[in-house]
């Protein structure tokens, strides 16, 4: 005998890689799936609607729109991907080749990491202008600076490079960072958000990141800088009118002062702004960022994806 199991929303949030909000933006906004209601009027979505899900999550980071693929069938997602994979494959050589001319982004990283070794700022400033230049945004973000930042702190951790090292570094992706992120010009009508880390972090690349995806994502940034206290941050939101409040929370994983300082953020917040955070450390606070109903990214690409849920959610 078959059974036809239907799963609540949360447990769909986990097997597919797609927060609930994103979820419930996209069944709002483009009816991508149609769940069944229990008899307390909560989600449950079928095994086929959890498969179009991990499809449609599949085609937006090949690049894809959800707009533009949210009506299509099981059969024609799977087709979509399948060429797209052919055809990744095809072109593999080929890019391959080209960058025998031009240096790849693991060439790139060893001349990074190389001029963080040896103190050469202007190296290091040319190397990230060189890249910018060569690849997109959301390729130069998740596939160097994320991982150059994370080599980095690693070597410091393990005594691999001096503090000075890491201060250099810090210091000329910062302002590659805050450069990108002046070049975006935005509409005066589009939303707010603001980038911060809160009271006791002062690693602020994480936020600067999340401010330059933001901006790339048409939302007017407002950059605060690090270890802002609860009041200061919830002061800002209600003065600008602030939708989302981005937070990067980096080391420790077990500060309990930060948990209080989240809590407290969470109250003092008006009503309908919506808290995402990020960081190496941030899995280390899961039980009171859910607990305050802030959503958790682990890349750039889940936050460009939280935001235009956002938006989408505000304007329709």
């Amino acid at each position: 005998m078959a059974f036809n199991y239907k799963y609540p929303i949360k447990v769909v949030s986990q097997m597919t890689g797609l927060s609930v909000h994103v979820i419930r933006a996209w069944e709002k906004r483009y009816n991508v799936v149609d769940p069944d209601r229990s008899d307390t009027n909560r989600r449950l979505y079928s095994e086929e609607d959890i498969e179009k899900l991990k499809l449609l999550n599949d085609a937006v980071h090949n690049g894809h729109n959800i707009g533009g693929i949210a009506k299509l069938s099981l059969t024609e997602l799977k087709n979509l991907l399948t060429k797209e994979n052919i055809n990744s494959a095809k072109t593999e050589d080929t890019l391959v080749f080209s960058l025998n001319s031009d240096k790849s982004l693991n060439e790139i990283m060893i001349d990074c990491m190389e001029a963080v070794k040896n103190f050469d700022a202007k190296k290091l400033e040319s190397a990230l202008l060189n890249a910018s230049a060569k690849f997109t945004q959301p390729i130069l973000i998740e596939e160097l600076i994320v991982p150059l930042v994370y080599k980095i702190g690693d070597l410091w951790h393990s005594g691999e490079i001096r503090v000075a090292n890491e201060h250099l570094a810090s210091s000329i992706v910062r302002s590659f960072l805050l450069n990108l992120l002046e070049s975006y010009s935005i509409s005066e009508s589009a939303p707010t958000i603001i980038a911060a880390t809160p009271r006791g972090q002062d690693h602020e690349i994480g936020a600067l990141i999340a401010g330059v995806v933001a901006a790339s994502s048409g939302w007017k940034v407002i950059y605060l800088g690090t270890s802002l206290p609860a009041e200061e941050i919830s002061a800002v939101v209600s003065h600008l009118n602030a939708r989302v409040v981005a937070l990067s929370i980096v080391y420790p994983n077990d500060d309990p002062h930060l948990k209080r300082e989240l809590n407290k953020l969470h109250q003092l917040l008006p009503a309908g702004v919506s808290m995402i955070v990020g960081g190496r450390a941030a899995n280390g606070y899961l039980d009171v960022l859910d607990e305050i109903g802030a959503v958790t990214v682990k890349n750039t690409k889940q936050l460009r994806l939280e935001l235009e849920a956002i938006r989408e959610n505000k304007y329709n």
